[in-house]
């Protein structure tokens, strides 16, 4: 992980404080009224933002790839090291990027968006004094419930993170069945995975729709009500994004352990 965040750090480091010094730039242009700088700082404080993720998206690929089923998988798993620390050493590294990346770019947004907004101490004095009514009125027992929601909510997103990545890691792996054409193997691959969990996705909607459950979460975010149908759907959905991280990772896993294919 050390010589990952290396490699990504001559890339990114750079590229966060490009953005973040555009984004100062174009708040001083702001605060002092020169539209026309300004203007022109924004447009390109934007095109950095879609660089960022677009770049972070084709590093997470391109480091797996060329590290792994290129000519530099002849050493990377001849290193005495397990496959599993291989894989998960890769997948953390790319998921701490994609949060680095996605943290710089709302902070750019927010440092730019500053002059727009209306921000004094009243204002946050009675926005601090409402979230303390709500909590006061809500009670112990429903403020501990909204603390589980939000971690097992925290969960969920970083399974659902670390199944994204998976994802293309498997797909990437199973383009060693090939000799040729391994990049169109591995996109068939993607396509093929996506469009099967969008469809199970389509059916699980439609079931939870026919049978009240959305209604039910929504009844639980207006009054607290139905807390233990809410516990039953989250764990379901924990637990479903968790059966897919296994798979895509073991996936990789057998993949490169046992058809390591570097051809």
């Amino acid at each position: 992980m050390k010589y990952e965040f290396m490699a990504m750090g001559r890339i990114f480091l750079p590229l966060y404080g490009t953005l973040i010094i555009i984004s100062l730039v174009n708040l001083i242009l702001g605060l002092v009224g020169l539209s026309t700088p300004m203007t022109i700082s924004m447009v390109v404080s934007i095109m950095l933002m879609v660089g960022i993720l677009v770049i972070t998206f084709i590093l997470v690929i391109q480091r797996f790839w060329s590290n792994l089923l290129s000519g530099e998988g002849y050493l990377m798993m001849t290193l005495p090291v397990s496959t599993d620390r291989i894989i998960l050493s890769k997948l953390f590294t790319a998921a701490i990027l994609n949060v680095a990346s996605l943290f710089v770019t709302v902070l750019a947004i927010l440092i730019m968006s500053a002059p727009t907004m209306n921000l004094d101490f009243e204002s946050f004095r009675l926005a601090i004094k409402s979230i303390y009514e709500i909590f006061a009125d809500a009670g112990v027992t429903q403020i501990l419930q909204i603390a589980v929601a939000l971690v097992e909510g925290l969960v969920i997103i970083t399974l659902g993170l670390f199944s994204q990545i998976l994802l293309l890691y498997s797909c990437m792996a199973l383009s060693m069945i090939s000799n040729k054409y391994r990049w169109l193997v591995a996109i068939g691959a993607y396509l093929v995975i996506t469009t099967a969990l969008q469809i199970i996705g389509s059916v699980i909607a439609a079931i939870g729709v026919y049978t009240g459950i959305f209604e039910t979460i929504s009844n639980f975010f207006r009054n607290f009500a139905s807390y233990s149908q809410f516990q039953a759907v989250i764990l379901v959905v924990m637990f479903g994004v968790a059966i897919l991280c296994t798979a895509f990772y073991f996936i990789t896993r057998y993949m490169l352990s046992k058809r390591l294919n570097l051809q």
